[in-house]
């Protein structure tokens, strides 16, 4: 009878080798949830300052004044957060375009650029297809074209 009991029950060392592997798995399971809370920090991050390249950005296009080729600085605030921009505005083979390349950093860290974004003005009033302002290829009110 003492034989089927001790065949039947757990020994310490395998008691303690089961615990140890769940400990290991336990450890395991804890460092991939702390680098997921990083990956999705760092996610955030370089979302918002993407979202502060864009406004500036889109701030150069929807200004009547013709950014002139050069470098400019800038601050802006977003979701809580302070960020500092730098934009390099250059001539491009057409008269009426110009690229703008944003690069933006924590407004702390001037040199730990988080996002690039290059995008493209085109000058105010300058029709870029060449053809009359008063062309276009809406249908006219009524909503059936002929």
């Amino acid at each position: 009878m003492h034989t089927k009991r001790a065949a039947a029950a757990f020994t310490l060392i395998e008691v303690l080798v089961a615990l140890a592997v769940i400990a290991i798995g336990l450890v395991a399971v804890v460092a991939v949830g702390a680098r997921s809370g990083r990956v999705a920090a760092g996610l955030q991050e370089r979302t918002l300052a993407d979202w502060v390249a864009e406004n500036e950005i889109t701030r150069l296009r929807v200004s009547q004044k013709w950014p002139g080729v050069g470098e400019s600085d800038g601050k802006a605030t977003l979701a809580g957060r302070d960020w500092r921009w730098h934009a390099t505005v250059d001539g491009t083979p057409d008269p009426d375009l110009r690229r703008v390349t944003v690069t933006v950093s924590p407004a702390g860290k001037r040199h730990d650029t988080i996002a690039q974004l290059v995008g493209f003005v085109g000058k105010p009033g300058a029709n870029p297809t060449g053809s009359p302002a008063s062309a276009s290829s809406a249908r006219p009110a009524g909503g059936k074209g002929h």
